[in-house]
């Protein structure tokens, strides 16, 4: 367990204010800065800095703090799961919206009868892992991409992720990407695992999402697929949201050239979590 100072760092970094960390720890203001003070002292480490009575946290003290927030969650679990055995099979987990309607359902149903699981964040993936790093959830299912130096994480399956019209679209060869650029693109917003896999793989080609010229932003995947059918634009998404539509004719892939994604989706947790044998169980 870790002592109290490292509990005031961790709430220092959220409010970067010693007034407002005083107040939720109920103490004095000087304490705060003792206490950070002596830390600082004892690892001989510079955690905080002053600018103009803006406050803001060194690269050890963004480190540090997000170290004792890990810990500090994960201590409270252990014991909680030491005192009721049951604990530990109740788990919160969020998951991203384009895996809400094809991977969730699949992965409830096969979970063991032990475990509980409560599906309490729907979001992209930065949400998603932000969640995580809160301790709001205890792991999230996630296409996306995310720091593996902060994140831990078991894969669960390898997903096509492709290019998708309305039939109507006519396309038979593949054809380079920016043959595409006078189509309107429906994309993700800017935080969700499928929008990052598409960016990531134009700055490869030399080519970013501005150089479309119609874009249009829907959070919903859904909705994206509902303006597809209508022959309102094109978009890029994993194949198992539009695998009936594709069978029934009511949209198409589009080929492009040097186009082949198979990205992962994973189970992803804080990094070097007690649990992770826990979460290995429900994969």
């Amino acid at each position: 367990m870790l002592d109290k100072r490292f509990k005031t760092l961790a709430i220092l970094s959220e409010t970067l204010s010693y007034t407002k960390t005083a107040q939720k720890l109920f103490v004095t203001q000087p304490a705060v800065s003792q206490q950070i003070n002596s830390l600082e002292n004892e690892l001989n480490l510079l955690l905080v800095t002053k600018n103009n009575n803006k406050i803001k946290l060194t690269q050890s003290g963004i480190i540090l703090a997000n170290y004792a927030k890990k810990t500090s969650m994960e201590s409270q679990r252990l014991i909680k799961s030491l005192q009721d055995e049951k604990s530990l099979r109740k788990l919160k987990m969020g998951c991203t919206l384009s895996l809400s309607t094809t991977l969730l359902p699949e992965f409830i149903n096969k979970l063991n009868s032990d475990f509980k699981i409560t599906t309490t964040e729907i979001n992209n993936t930065k949400h998603v892992l932000s969640k995580i790093r809160d301790g709001k959830i205890d792991f999230g299912l996630i296409e996306g991409n995310f720091d593996k130096k902060e994140f831990d994480y078991i894969l669960i399956k390898r997903e096509p992720f492709i290019c998708v019209a309305n039939p109507e679209l006519d396309v038979k060869e593949p054809l380079p990407i920016e043959k595409l650029f006078d189509q309107n693109i429906l994309i993700r917003e800017i935080g969700s695992g499928s929008r990052d896999i598409l960016e990531n793989w134009l700055a490869i080609q030399n080519f970013q999402i501005n150089d479309f010229q119609n874009i249009s932003e829907i959070s919903s995947p859904t909705t994206i697929i509902q303006l597809l059918k209508q022959n309102l634009g094109i978009s890029f998404m994993y194949k198992s949201l539009v695998e009936n539509d594709l069978e029934h004719g009511l949209l198409k892939q589009i080929p492009i050239q040097e186009f082949h994604i198979d990205h992962p989706i994973n189970l992803v947790f804080l990094k070097d979590s007690y649990f992770k044998d826990t979460y290995k169980q429900l994969v």
